[in-house]
């Protein structure tokens, strides 16, 4: 029940210790070790009337020591257990049960456990509805920050519901031509459940090897229209983007691979082998997949058409598969473009695990904890930047040219001419041309821009220096200017809402489907009240019963009920004595129902009669209510 569903105000609330679960704090520990047993559940049926289903056990201690506060409010939970969900956002449910049983004393159902998280997640997460209205506040201080930054956000036209916003900060967009022509291209949906959305990356990588990203946006769905209206955006912010001389990858979703092809007509795109690798497992077998490791290794082309007559005669529908899909995309030899070792799409898919935290808020805190981790791991490669004045190549780069250096020492070569020669190696013979393109035959210097051993075994036995074939990208001078210009902070604080985004639509998760649960042994089904009647849970109320419970709901513990009634024209005096006959003196409908079949009698209260304060029939309706004394 919500906070004003209780016949308690709010000073009661505190006198009477809402953290001890319905006990107030003079109970003691003796109240707190044996609390009295006694438990009541009314409900409100379709017809407005109160029906009471269950009484079990009477009191133990005195009335003064109870107050009419629900144990398992979800709202209540959310605030006593807050600070458990706040330090580990991922605790579970039935931890959360657990602590409560043991730091309480009580027991709090799966369902009021889950929605008290799902309140604190909501806050923490800005993912209620108001957090919508701040978005605009945001834009506009990343804005104020970072002029020459790249900040759009869309909402719906009609509606002003949120639809998509775009970030790019300047840091990163005046970076890229510094870093390697490589781009990541993915799409990750978010954890809130109620808001759901999706984050749109572009990734690249730095010479030392360093994930960066380059522009994120937050969208309600992954479509085509969105990833247009995204590479739109990041053309006219990241410089150089556009150069034919740029490789993009990314999985198989159709609607990048259109999308790329049509902003983009220049550029060269390929797919990640991890994914087709696992199409081919799923679809065809693990034989199939065995067969086309070796089809996307393939570096010539004589070597690629062998390999798929092989596979046609095995499986002929897993030919037909791959025949369907352009060599230029993921076999070694076609690729147009260096892929700097990387045949998958992990650039963009290790910096989706990196902001998995980040996924579960809703998008205001989504796009505040975004900027935030560009700008530290920004700092973070700036601070290395600055000690690598004296540096030739970046710490990876060395590193690199260092296992290199040691292969080449046990490759014999054969030197043609001084600019041809044959390298023989354990692996295998290779062709090495230096001029007028420096080229050899194992593809791993077009891919990586770097020697590799059988180049630098040729210069070697020439007394060449090999340094000269290494890519700009790998430089240290091109890391330090790379990551010169760092972010700003922003000051998320005090934002102000506007009008002119709202929250979407909620997306309410839909639960169990309710159904009429058969009559047990000895119960059978009130027609008034639809309602299972003669179990040892959900029994009829005895006569004498009758008159006690009266006295509970209206006399009360502390006069809280007196005053419900008073307010109601009711006088509450001599209530106590006359019980159902003093309810009807005083003007208050009680029905006495009757079962045809069991002759059991159950008390209704009409909510016309009787008005419990604060309770509104809307919010209630069709809810259990189970309040602990």
């Amino acid at each position: 029940m919500d906070d004003q569903n209780n016949s308690m105000d709010d000073s009661q609330e505190e006198e009477s210790g809402r953290s001890l679960a319905g006990v107030s704090p003079e109970a003691g520990e003796e109240a707190l070790q044996n609390p009295c047993p006694f438990r009541i559940r009314w409900k409100l049926d379709k017809e407005k009337t109160w029906t009471i289903s269950v009484l079990a056990s009477k009191h133990v201690c005195p009335s003064h020591l109870h107050t009419w506060r629900s144990a398992t409010d979800a709202k209540w939970l959310a605030e006593v257990l807050a600070n458990k969900v706040t330090s580990n956002p991922k605790i579970g449910v039935g931890q959360l049960r657990d602590t409560f049983r043991t730091e309480y004393g009580r027991h709090a159902s799966y369902k009021s456990a889950w929605h008290g998280r799902e309140i604190v997640l909501s806050h923490m997460g800005g993912g209620d509805a108001k957090s919508f209205q701040s978005i605009p506040a945001v834009c506009a201080r990343l804005k104020a920050v970072d002029p020459n930054g790249h900040v759009d956000l869309e909402p719906q036209p009609d509606s002003r519901a949120f639809r998509r916003m775009f970030v790019c900060p300047s840091a990163s967009g005046r970076s890229f031509p510094y870093m390697r022509p490589h781009v990541g291209l993915d799409a990750c949906h978010s954890k809130n459940q109620r808001y759901p959305s999706f984050i749109m990356l572009a990734t690249c990588l730095d010479g030392n090897n360093n994930i960066n990203i380059l522009a994120y946006a937050i969208v309600d769905i992954e479509n085509e229209e969105n990833w247009v209206w995204f590479l739109i955006h990041l053309r006219g912010a990241v410089t150089e983007i556009e150069s034919q001389e740029i490789q993009y990858v990314s999985d198989r979703c159709k609607d990048i691979i259109n999308v790329v092809r049509n902003i983009f007509p220049g550029a060269s795109h390929v797919h990640c082998i991890i994914h087709l690798q696992r199409n081919v497992k799923q679809r065809f077998g693990t034989e199939m997949e065995k067969f086309f490791k070796v089809l996307h290794r393939c570096k010539t082309e004589e070597r690629y058409k062998q390999v798929p007559e092989a596979i046609t005669e095995k499986n002929l529908a897993c030919g037909q598969y791959l025949s369907n899909i352009p060599p230029a995309l993921y076999v070694m030899y076609a690729i147009r473009r260096p892929r700097f070792g990387h045949t998958t799409s992990n650039i963009v898919e290790i910096a989706n695990s990196a902001i998995d935290p980040i996924r579960s808020y809703g998008p205001l805190r989504m796009c505040i904890e975004l900027y935030l981790y560009m700008m530290e791991q920004k700092a973070k490669q700036h601070r290395l930047s600055l000690t690598l004045n004296e540096e030739t190549l970046t710490p990876y780069a060395a590193r690199y040219m260092a296992t290199q250096e040691e292969d080449a020492e046990r490759m014999r070569v054969r030197i043609a001419s001084l600019n041809e020669a044959l390298v023989q190696s354990s692996t295998g013979d290779f062709v090495v041309t230096l001029l007028p393109e420096c080229k050899c035959t194992c593809l791993v210097f077009k891919d990586m821009c770097l020697p590799c051993s059988h180049i630098i075994a040729f210069e070697r036995e020439m007394r060449l220096s090999s340094e000269r074939h290494v890519g700009v990208m790998w430089t240290s001078a091109a890391f330090r200017i790379a990551h010169l210009e760092t972010f700003h902070p922003v000051d998320t604080s005090n934002l102000p809402i506007s009008a002119s985004c709202m929250a979407p639509t909620p997306v309410l998760k839909r639960g169990r489907k309710r159904i009429n649960r058969i009559a047990g042994p000895g119960e059978h089904r009130n027609s008034a009240t639809n309602l299972l009647v003669g179990s040892s849970g959900n029994r009829s109320l005895e006569p004498e019963e009758h008159q006690m419970l009266v006295e509970l709901l209206l006399v009360g513990v502390e006069s809280q009920c007196v005053e419900g009634v008073e307010s109601q024209g009711v006088e509450s005096q001599g209530v106590e004595s006359q019980g159902v006959e003093g309810l009807e003196s005083q003007g208050v409908e009680v029905n006495h129902t009757t079962d045809d079949d069991s002759g059991e009698e159950n008390i209704s209260m009409t909510d016309d009669d009787l008005d419990f304060e604060g309770i509104h029939d809307e919010e209630v309706d069709d809810v259990p209510l189970e309040f602990l004394w």
